[in-house]
């Protein structure tokens, strides 16, 4: 597996995808990953309102920096450059990459489904096919708030990388000015905080692997 995939157990190999692949091999038919594209569906009021804040970032890309992150992970993010591009928008379907430094294997990407919104995180080699750890993610507890909506790890996760069984993700637009994104794994108390600076656009970088 390579280091676009995950954050490696040792911390000198760690690079962000905030998920570890220190377990065993998942197996052919879990790394299967969940079909990505879902229909539009009709969403509480408070995701609703969390879809058009995000949206309205839509062809734009923001710096970001740590605001929090345990020592666990301090070594693989020190030093390196993040920018999120809000790539493309749907009325089902939301694209952002998060390019580090020259690596641009990472993708976050919302899709609204069941009645809700669903983050998978999708990993590229750089000639386009996709990592071995990939589409892990789940679905947000409804309704959420319009400004903060988590993600806890679904049953596809939990088949590839059992020891983040209980993994969620964050995305919070703390104001106008500011988006936060992180990830918490609580069984070990390892969690990490960025933050995008909304009020200053900067510009954007090549498309992501893959696509």
């Amino acid at each position: 597996m390579t280091r676009s995939a995950v954050w490696k157990a040792a911390p000198a190999a760690i690079a962000i995808a905030w998920v570890s692949a220190c377990g065993a091999p998942p197996s052919e038919e879990a790394a299967t990953p969940p079909a990505q594209e879902a229909a539009a569906s009709e969403l509480p009021a408070e995701q609703e309102a969390f879809w058009a804040r995000f949206a309205a970032h839509c062809g734009r890309a923001y710096g970001g920096t740590v605001s929090d992150v345990t020592p666990y992970y301090a070594p693989g993010l020190e030093g390196r450059r993040l920018v999120m591009h809000v790539l493309e928008c749907s009325d089902d379907r939301i694209h952002a990459a998060l390019h580090e430094n020259d690596d641009r294997s990472r993708n976050w990407i919302l899709t609204r489904v069941g009645g809700t919104i669903r983050l998978k995180h999708d990993h590229r080699h750089e000639d386009g096919s996709e990592d071995t750890i990939t589409q892990y993610g789940g679905d947000a507890p409804v309704p959420g708030l319009a400004h903060r909506q988590i993600f806890p790890a679904d049953a596809h996760t939990a088949a590839i990388l059992p020891d983040r069984a209980d993994n969620f993700w964050f995305f919070d637009f703390v104001d106008a000015d500011t988006l936060q994104y992180g990830v918490h794994w609580p069984k070990f108390g390892h969690s990490v905080r960025l933050e995008f600076d909304l009020s200053t656009p900067v510009e954007a970088p090549p498309r992501p692997w893959g696509y």
